[in-house]
């Protein structure tokens, strides 16, 4: 049986060491503040008026007094971003520069996932090759060379082209032995019906291919551009939503520009690929694009992970000037300082940089206002300002931008701004801004949120959870030969123990999102700890058999005060069941190695019993 490939447990220890508690936290919740010798703030896991959320920098560990949330770094992130240990542990990594390599390799390939990650990496190296070797991709290449990409940028974006073939890449997947069914699951092929006979075919035809991977650089989805506009279809053409891909939450090329966007603290979002193509070849490696989708909370948050500030460079059209308004709100609430640069008319970075260099716009992106200046200057192209309404209009505007931070500096430091570019008292505004903030009717009353209250699991348990997890190998042959799984009293302990005994921790992280809460949160505890007082020169094997020991005495307890109270038993017979039992219990009290034999007999004797 194979183990879970793990990061080793140094890794982890630098990743910890480096990723200080209350930075991290501060980063998702900037209201945080130090009183006394803690931090403090509202619980970002439930509702709550008064902060009850405390971050000990000492201890580098995070509680919640009202809803029992805690516990260290990896533990934060991994509640805040819904996602499993080792996802935690690669964000943060990426966060404070330690490089990841698993012991063994990559995670094992397994559930659909993997497939689905593979699948796309084995579609995008097909895409890729018939654009630069097939004939078939020879109307791509011309399209792409008179956009002035060059092959290797074409290499290092991996750029493709589908062939205009109901069944090209399908049936090269088939043939390699994954099932059309997969192939849906990923949004590859589309199914139909032919003569009455489900049917699938290709999704992307006839289409210049430019792969989309998430933050760890792996292809989860595909933008297609079509090259034959007589067939009357969509321009771009996008994957469909999967288990992989999920358009508000990635990024055209935030891979590529991570490590830029970390070094600068600072994230540029255009909105075409080709537009972040061109930034990269020019050296504006912090360049990222929406790909013509509205931004979402899930993009600031996953900018924030990196940046402080976010520079917008929007086409300067209507629609253009709407979107990057709406996302100066949005990213404005997240936190984030935003600044706004405007293109000139008809021009979009690709263009502006093949006609003028990147020099200008190095000089747009330099001479960007805030967010509040765009809107000021927006608004009051849009609205008369001769009239009243006009300006109150305009005024309401930035209003609505200014209460979106959380900050109480910020917002004022914005009031003041605005005060001076309106003309306006910074009292008014204040008074204005409290008007805003009231709803116009009082909603109807909802019961108060109950606090999710933490859930307590018995400390032995889950240390030899631990060990079983993180020591895979080693561990789970000695339970399954001679620690019953009834052994384990608390129900979600025991659930564990009865799916590690047939399947390895890798299993269980990959459908951790299947699980219930309480076995969540049992795997998840068991994730990040490592048991006390381990280090290199602890010997598991003998650390599990002292397990074990104590929890056949405890077994044997329990089933000499049931003897006691036992009906259906005779004086003599009670007797002879309590002394076999003391007896035993004597054994286990010296050592597993003396109590052994007697450990097998018993396990035999159970066995036949069953039988």
């Amino acid at each position: 049986m194979s183990s879970m490939a793990m990061i080793p447990k140094d890794t982890i220890e630098e990743v910890r060491s480096r990723a200080n508690v209350v930075d991290v936290v501060s980063s998702y919740l900037p209201e945080l503040r130090r009183r006394g010798g803690t931090h403090k703030c509202c619980c970002p896991f439930h509702k709550e008026k008064t902060p009850s959320f405390t971050v000990n920098e000492e201890r580098q560990i995070y509680h919640c007094f009202g809803c029992g949330a805690g516990g260290d770094v990896f533990g934060f992130v991994m509640e805040y971003e819904k996602i499993d240990f080792v996802g935690a542990v690669q964000l943060l990594a990426d966060r404070v520069g330690v490089e990841v390599v698993f012991e063994g390799g990559r995670r094992e390939e397994q559930g659909g996932k993997e497939v689905l990650l593979k699948l796309h990496a084995e579609a995008a190296a097909y895409y890729h090759r018939i654009l630069m070797q097939g004939t078939e991709g020879e109307v791509a290449r011309r399209y792409l060379e008179e956009r002035a990409l060059s092959v290797e940028v074409m290499k290092a974006f991996q750029i493709g082209f589908a062939p205009d073939a109901w069944e090209g890449l399908l049936s090269r997947a088939l043939k390699k032995g994954y099932a059309a069914e997969e192939l849906e699951k990923a949004g590859l092929v589309v199914p139909s019906e032919r003569g009455g006979e489900q049917g699938y075919y290709d999704r992307f035809r006839g289409r210049v291919m430019f792969p989309i991977c998430d933050a760890m650089g792996r292809v989860i989805g595909f933008s297609g551009r079509i090259m034959n506009r007589a067939d009357r279809g969509a321009k771009y053409v996008n994957s469909p939503e999967t288990l992989l891909f999920r358009k508000s939450q990635v990024l055209f090329a935030f891979d590529k520009a991570r490590k830029a966007i970390v070094e600068k603290r600072q994230a540029v979002i255009v909105e075409g690929q080709i537009d972040a193509i061109r930034c990269h070849e020019a050296g504006l490696t912090q360049v990222a694009a929406s790909q013509g989708t509205a931004l979402t909370e899930q993009h600031a948050r996953l900018i924030k992970r990196y940046a402080d500030e976010v520079v917008l460079v929007f086409d300067a059209d209507t629609a253009g000037v709407k979107a990057a308004v709406a996302t100066a709100l949005l990213f404005t609430g997240e936190e984030l300082s935003v600044r706004v640069a405007t293109l000139p008319e008809k021009e979009d970075p690709d263009s502006l940089i093949r006609d003028q260099g990147v020099g200008a716009l190095e000089t747009l992106l330099e001479e960007a206002p805030g967010a509040l200046a765009y809107v000021i200057e927006v608004k009051r192209a849009e609205e008369d300002q001769r009239t009243e309404a006009g300006r109150l209009r305009v005024v309401k505007a930035v209003l609505e931008l200014v209460r979106q931070t959380k900050s109480a500096a910020r917002r004022d430091a914005m009031l003041q701004e605005a005060a001076e570019r309106l003309g306006l008292s910074v009292e008014a505004l204040r008074q204005d801004l409290q008007q805003v903030k009231k709803p116009m009717r009082k909603p109807a009353e909802k019961p108060a949120e109950q606090p999710k209250q933490a859930i307590v699991f018995p400390k032995e348990e889950m240390e030899l959870l631990e060990l079983l997890v993180h020591h895979y190998e080693q561990v789970q042959p000695l339970l399954k030969r001679y620690l019953p799984s009834r052994f384990f009293q608390y129900p979600a302990c025991r659930t564990l123990v009865e799916t590690l005994m047939e399947r390895p921790p890798s299993f269980l992280v990959e459908h951790l999102h299947e699980l219930d809460e309480e076995l969540q949160q049992c795997l998840t505890r068991v994730q990040i700890g490592l048991s006390k007082g381990m280090d290199a020169e602890t010997d598991v094997g003998a650390l599990t058999c002292r397990y074990m020991q104590l929890f056949w005495r405890w077994e044997l307890d329990r089933a000499l005060a049931a003897c006691a109270t036992a009906e259906g038993l005779s004086a003599a017979e009670r007797f002879e069941r309590q002394t076999r039992l003391k007896q035993d219990l004597r054994l286990l009290r010296e050592d597993w190695e003396t109590a052994l034999p007697m450990v097998e007999s018993r396990l035999h004797a159970s066995a036949d019993d069953s039988a």
